[in-house]
């Protein structure tokens, strides 16, 4: 019986932004209603997160004013990007992990300055939110054409996660001209559960990532992929 394919594909959960609770199948999160980013579990948790959360969010909403028309391709893009990257959160979450060096505390303080880039290519059937992988890099944030109030933004929320024991690693991913921006906060922890959780540090992350964008897993990629499941 010839088994399936390896896949780094696996559909997130929504998370609480303030407690960091996983919504279930009876309960469903409700998103900030100005930006439409974070979720959060209850009415209390959105209150209490507002004072770290009002700066982003602000941000977030003029961010969405500038959003391409709707029903023109570059929207399109956009949307097929945030579909994939909410079946690859994991994925990224690993590779940035590694990428970054978070083994080493040491290294922390690239969350406030570097994002993890990703650039992506349709597929050449042209099936809409499937794509190929063109490069990967962990880049400077003013490298990306940030101006200095996201960057601001985005140093300050690493600086917030950073008192709650968290880093905040932030995912740029862009095909063509439709870029999507996404911080994602992972819980610290010290060298041994650094090892349990994520493995020792993986030199080879950015290969992995290219493998598991173009589906090219092979065997060797196992332990990586038991790792993804883990990270839910």
């Amino acid at each position: 019986m010839s088994q399936a394919p390896l896949s780094a594909e696996i559909l997130a959960h929504r998370t609480c932004a303030f407690c960091y609770k996983s919504e279930t199948k009876t309960h469903k999160f409700d998103r900030c209603g100005a930006c439409l980013r974070p979720a959060y579990c209850s009415k209390d948790c959105q209150k209490k997160d507002w004072k770290k959360h009002k700066r982003t969010c602000q941000l977030q909403a003029q961010n969405r004013e500038s959003l391409p028309v709707k029903g023109t391709p570059e929207r399109d893009m956009l949307a097929d990007i945030k579909k994939w990257f909410s079946k690859h959160t994991q994925l990224l979450i690993y590779v940035g992990t590694h990428a970054m060096r978070l083994h080493n505390p040491a290294n922390a303080s690239q969350t406030k300055t570097h994002v993890l880039f990703i650039e992506l290519e349709p597929v050449p059937s042209g099936e809409r939110g499937d794509f190929m992988f063109k490069a990967g890099v962990i880049r400077r944030m003013d490298e990306c054409g940030l101006d200095s109030a996201t960057c601001a933004a985005l140093a300050d929320r690493a600086d917030e996660a950073a008192q709650d024991r968290r880093y905040s690693i932030v995912m740029y991913v862009r095909s063509g001209v439709a870029v999507y921006l996404a911080p994602i906060t992972v819980e610290k922890c010290n060298a041994l559960e650094y090892a349990v959780r994520f493995g020792p540090p993986d030199t080879e992350c950015m290969g992995f990532l290219e493998r598991a964008i173009d589906k090219t897993l092979t065997k060797e990629d196992s332990t990586r992929i038991m790792r993804l499941h883990e990270l839910i």
